[in-house]
């Protein structure tokens, strides 16, 4: 990277926005970024007061114009995002935006337009797609290396406890004060797979969707589903995407997606960066791939527009229209009974959903939704079938 250091400013430094100020930390010295700035409308950590401000145009009003910034990183609650990354682009801000970018389908579309009008871009923390290992199995799905019959998989067995689900006001909602929230396990949590199993079919757009089905449950004492089963058929004639995921798992493992065939298989641990190619023989190989920051990739795509972003909001819209029909399904049930066994106390205390993990494993086998295994806490109403809006398509 070269050149004077790109001027950042975070919205939101609780919760995500920790992190980030912590990954803002080495690029602050290194010389790539400079914090000029930060909007929380509560009181920040001490050392940030200097530069803390209750709105985006109260900073970029106050801020001298050697410290207006040129990227804003949108860290705050998902039904903050399209109002704030409005803002941003607006003021002619480039945007990194936490995942999920929009909590309604009808969003992306307003949210893209608002891009393309000011001439900016919006990069996605989708952070599995700065893993190349993502790169490379879309692109092996695209040379139809694994023969006839290929399906992408997402797998993710998370164990989450009562103090993730009270974390925030927002946590574990589908909508909060009349608005639109759409937390849950795939659309947050494990949203990254979900993301990434559709870029590795080669699923990106609305019109690239025929219908998601979906069966939503939840174990955790929530609105929003902690369960759940998708499908994305797709419009074209590449594979569909079956996802199976969970925050009911006993422990935490790492999760993985895994393309498919008759020609063989080949399954990545997005988290960990190392994946597993298997022929049609048995024979395996191991991987590693190498990965690339999403802010330091927006960083050098502003500085010049030549370089292409890794994650950008054009590449979610099929996340989006997944998320929207999530939302369209009707509000997850509650598993009781025997099916669940909770461990620990208080707000450590998590449920333990029984045989999830094989069940999970027996739906991405089959593609059938948990109902259709014979499992005995799953319910066939909740099963929900979704198609994009013709206007969409």
């Amino acid at each position: 990277m070269t050149g004077h250091p790109a001027r950042i400013a975070l919205i939101g430094t609780r919760g995500f926005g920790a992190v980030h100020l912590r990954r803002l930390a080495p690029l602050e010295a290194d010389g790539t970024a400079r914090l000029v700035g930060v909007v929380d409308v509560a009181e920040p950590p001490a050392e940030l007061a200097a530069i803390h401000h209750r709105s985006l145009a109260d900073l970029l009003e106050t801020v001298p114009a050697e410290d207006r910034p040129e990227i804003v990183v949108v860290a705050t609650p998902i039904d903050t995002h399209v109002p704030l990354a409005t803002e941003a682009l607006a003021a002619g801000l480039d945007v990194y935006l936490e995942k999920p970018p929009v909590p309604a389908l009808a969003d992306h579309g307003e949210l893209l337009e608002a891009a393309r009008t000011a001439g900016r871009s919006v990069q996605v923390g989708f952070q599995a797609r700065g893993g190349t290992g993502v790169d490379v199995l879309a692109e092996e799905v695209a040379a139809g290396a694994f023969g006839p019959e290929t399906t992408v998989r997402a797998y993710g067995a998370w164990s989450r406890d009562r103090a993730y689900y009270r974390r925030s006001a927002w946590a574990g909602r589908r909508r909060l004060n009349g608005r639109r929230v759409a937390d849950g396990v795939a659309t947050n949590p494990l949203a990254h797979a979900v993301h990434a199993a559709l870029t590795v079919a080669g699923i990106q757009e609305v019109a690239d969707i025929a219908a998601v089905t979906t069966e939503l449950r939840r174990a955790h004492d929530i609105e929003a589903d902690d369960t759940a089963f998708l499908r994305i058929d797709p419009a074209g004639e590449g594979p569909s995407v079956r996802c199976a995921l969970t925050t009911t798992a006993p422990g935490q493992s790492a999760p993985w997606i895994e393309v498919t065939g008759r020609a063989g298989s080949h399954r990545l641990h997005y988290t960990e960066d190392t994946s597993v190619r298997t022929a049609a023989d048995g024979t395996t190989a191991e991987l590693t791939h190498q990965r690339t920051d999403l802010l330091e990739n927006l960083i050098a795509h502003v500085r010049s527009r030549e370089v292409p972003l890794i994650s950008p909001l054009a590449d979610t819209g099929a996340f989006s229209a997944v998320l929207e029909a999530i939302q369209s399904a009707p509000d997850p049930t509650p598993i009781t009974g025997d099916a669940v066994t909770w461990h620990g106390q208080g707000e450590a205390a998590h449920p333990v959903l029984e045989h999830i993990e094989q069940t999970l494993a027996d739906a991405l086998e089959t593609g059938r939704p948990f109902s259709e295994l014979g499992v005995p806490w799953a319910r066939a109403e909740a099963v929900h079938r979704w198609s994009p809006p013709e206007t969409e398509a």
